[in-house]
């Protein structure tokens, strides 16, 4: 058993050894090759620094030869672009001022244009303000017109009821002369009447003047005078009758069975009511004596 795991262990340590000998054959290989390369590179680094320092040389004097023209165009160019800035900063606040004055010129416009639909729209308005009072205007006249032949209607009139009131005052001062003149004969005409001993009552006047109307009654009362007296008889008929002071009815007793209709006499009113009236015996028949019950009438002397 032992025997055997030596066996295995020089199988192990063979292998190992050929792995260890491949790897540092490889190893040397790659040295090998890097150490070519340093060998290479070292012999061309003088030649390829040469090179490098010559092209810089070439370089700094090309650099020289172009920086000298490169500062006049780069001063020329800072001068153009500080030239250019400022134009472009003068451009800038012209177009900035050009801007505000635009802004403002529009602000303008459309407050213009506001005045203006303003202006067209208080045009309109007083155009229809101008037709309206015109309209009224002639409204106005013809009602004007109207008012003053009106006016001038009444003021003919006025003139001619003045003419008329002074027709009328003149006439009435005639009418009041004449109307004291009346008062004056009339109180004359009654001192005279009264002289006379006749009455003057309105009534009594149109008693004697007009004669009763067609009426009947009945004695109510009869009263019988003094020897120088008349005697007084009191009728159921008066004013409402028609009758007046003056009045002559004639008093009469009807027919009662055999006996016949008798005249009994006159009576003249002398004092009235509206439902009565008395009356003296101015005519009193041959054994006629007036008793209450009798009649009267109006129709006997008519």
């Amino acid at each position: 058993m032992i025997a055997g795991r030596e066996r295995l262990g020089g199988r192990d340590m063979s292998f190992l050894g050929k792995l260890l000998v491949g790897l540092q054959l490889f190893l040397s290989v790659v040295f090998l090759v890097f150490a070519g390369a340093v060998f290479s590179t070292q012999a061309n680094w003088k030649k390829t620094a040469d090179l490098a320092e010559e092209k810089v040389k070439k370089t700094e004097a090309n650099k020289l030869e172009v920086e000298q023209p490169f500062a006049t165009y780069k001063n020329r160019m800072e001068m153009d672009l500080k030239n250019e800035q400022a134009r472009a900063s003068d451009a800038e606040g012209r177009a900035k001022l050009l801007k505000d004055l635009g802004d403002s010129t529009e602000k303008e416009l459309v407050a213009a244009k506001t005045e203006r639909d303003e202006q067209r729209e208080l045009a309109k308005v007083s155009v229809e303000e101008a037709r309206q009072r015109r309209e009224e205007a002639l409204l106005q006249r013809g009602i004007n017109n109207d008012l003053q032949k009106l006016l001038n209607e009444k003021q003919d009139r006025v003139k001619a009821l003045e003419d008329v009131k002074f027709n009328l005052q003149v006439a009435e001062r005639a009418l009041q002369d004449k109307h004291t003149k009346l008062l004056n004969d009339l109180a004359l005409f009654q001192k005279i009447i009264a002289a006379a001993g006749l009455s003057t009552d309105p009534q009594t006047v149109a008693g004697l003047q007009t004669p009763p109307p067609a009426v009947d009654g009945e004695v109510l009362e009869t009263k019988r005078a003094g020897r120088s007296g008349s005697d007084l008889v009191e009728v159921s008929i008066g004013s409402d009758d028609g009758l007046a002071e003056g009045h002559k009815l004639s008093v009469y007793r009807p027919q009662v069975g055999d006996k016949a209709a008798k005249f009994l006499g006159d009576i003249k009113l002398v004092y009235v009511t509206p439902d009565r009236a008395v009356g003296v015996v101015i005519l009193r028949a041959k054994n006629g004596v007036i008793e209450r019950g009798d009649n009267v009438t109006s129709k006997l002397g008519q």
